[in-house]
């Protein structure tokens, strides 16, 4: 069985293949020798003429993350990166220590510069740059890999935004609402003249399409969705379904319908409930809780309290621990006060207030709240002093507790402050939109931006 046998003496220069030739002959020789002999000063790696890197990591005293970064390696284009990039701001501003196994069990050189050097594993190694490592194997056949240190270039938890569309005169209105349903964008607009219907594959280019059956006096902010159908309700208590967003059919019900609060969407855990539709309804001259199965069976709750929003709120479905919950926030009460309250239910007729009166976020009329990065967030929105807000606020925790994020999360400066926008996340959860709105002078802004928080789009 032959044998290459791998010497303790380093030759630490070589600019010549002609010579890695010889040495790797004369190699060969002494492993012959020494394996008739027995001589045990030497490790026994067995011959290949595979010139590969099969393993390839790097540790840093100075940058203790250094060690969990995972290195792949793409033999078919001679690459080792890291998928994964190091977080942002990471410097490395001394040599660190390079471990690596080849199929040959020879020794790196370093081609990167001019004058290449030979790199053993546990050597030091400058890897500032993109580095060019050449490997060895019998017969002087060689591999040339191209290796770069990825490193996030931008802040990952900034928000990038950009108006990517204007003159959009659709916008031009007090009451808007935009559904992301079935792969489309679909923009509610009421006018003078009654409710219009717009339709966008990419949020930028928009078609008017004919509505039908959907009156006049609708609700057009309370319009939801459970991705399967839209839900309405008009200011007369009348219900409509609707399966294709342009053509709408009215449903008889029992009671009049206030509010339609969202579709619950239930978790593994709640075998026992049926999904359906959360909702505010007049019973016994009571403005009541209730959840319309989507058999059509009623479930009611509570007399909803003097704190609970009954217009201009926002609501999300979520699941933890296997429970679906659907989650209201803010919105104005039936006594007229702008609240800055959030409630959660897991049936869709009780309802708990997660919030206590302790500061979350400010009582806001004509914001958005929008489930975005596993998180809530709330942008947009008039103050009761008539004051604009251009901060945003999020919670981790389905509503609990909030967080005034950073302003690297913020506005820019060409954004004009509003109320009354339309937000919306798309299917991928890596971009949201905001159209429309009205500035704090009361005009209209006619205009659609695109915001994403950069680590979003680390995914892609």
């Amino acid at each position: 069985m032959f044998l290459l046998l791998h010497s303790k003496y380093n030759f630490t220069r070589m600019s010549s293949k002609n010579g890695l030739l010889i040495i790797s002959s004369l190699l060969l020789i002494i492993s012959l020798l020494t394996s008739c002999l027995g001589d045990n000063e030497y490790d026994e790696i067995p011959v290949t003429e595979d010139a590969e890197i099969i393993s390839f990591s790097l540790s840093s005293d100075s940058v203790t993350t250094l060690k969990n970064v995972v290195f792949s390696i793409d033999q078919n284009h001679s690459l080792i990166y890291n998928h994964d990039s190091m977080a942002y701001q990471t410097e490395i501003k001394y040599k660190v220590i390079v471990n690596y196994t080849t199929a040959s069990g020879n020794y790196l050189r370093n081609i990167t510069d001019s004058d290449s050097t030979w790199v053993k594993s546990g050597d030091s190694i400058d890897v500032s740059k993109p580095l060019s490592l050449e490997s060895f194997a019998i017969g002087g056949k060689s591999k040339t890999y191209t290796f770069k240190l990825n490193i996030h270039q931008i802040d990952p938890d900034s928000v990038q935004y950009i108006q990517i569309a204007s003159n959009q005169d659709f916008l031009q209105s007090e009451e808007i609402q935009t559904i992301l349903f079935k792969n489309d964008f679909y923009t509610f607009v009421k006018t003078g003249d009654g409710i219009e219907l717009y339709r966008s594959s990419d949020a930028v280019a928009w078609e008017k399409i004919p509505l039908a059956e959907l009156p006049a006096n609708t609700i057009v902010r309370g319009i939801k969705s459970n991705g399967e159908k839209l839900f309405a309700c008009t200011a007369d208590g009348d219900y409509y379904e609707s399966a294709q967003a342009d053509s709408w059919t009215k449903i008889p019900l029992d009671y009049p319908v206030v509010s339609i609060l969202g579709y619950l969407k239930l978790g593994e855990g709640q075998a026992q409930l049926k999904e359906g539709l959360s909702l505010t309804v007049r019973k016994d001259n009571q403005t009541v809780f209730a959840c319309l199965s989507d058999e059509n069976q009623w479930t009611f709750g509570d007399t909803v309290p003097a704190g609970f929003p009954v217009s201009e709120f926002a609501s999300f479905n979520s699941e933890r621990l296997k429970l679906g919950y659907l989650t209201v926030i803010g919105g104005i009460s039936s006594g007229g006060e702008v609240l800055n309250n959030v409630w959660s239910t897991k049936n869709g007729y009780y309802w708990a207030k997660l919030t206590s009166t302790a500061y979350v976020f400010p009582p806001l009329r004509g914001a958005n709240a929008i489930y975005y990065n596993d998180e809530y967030w709330i942008l947009n929105g008039r103050q009761t002093d008539d004051t604009y807000n251009s901060e945003v606020y999020s919670s981790k925790d389905w509503g609990t507790t909030w967080t005034l994020r950073q302003e690297k999360c913020w506005f820019p400066e060409d954004y004009t402050k509003r109320s009354g926008a339309t937000a919306v996340v798309d299917a991928e959860g890596a971009y949201f939109y905001i159209l429309g709105g009205r500035s704090e002078s009361g005009e209209f802004l006619p205009e659609i931006w695109k915001g994403c928080l950069n680590k979003q789009t680390f995914k892609e």
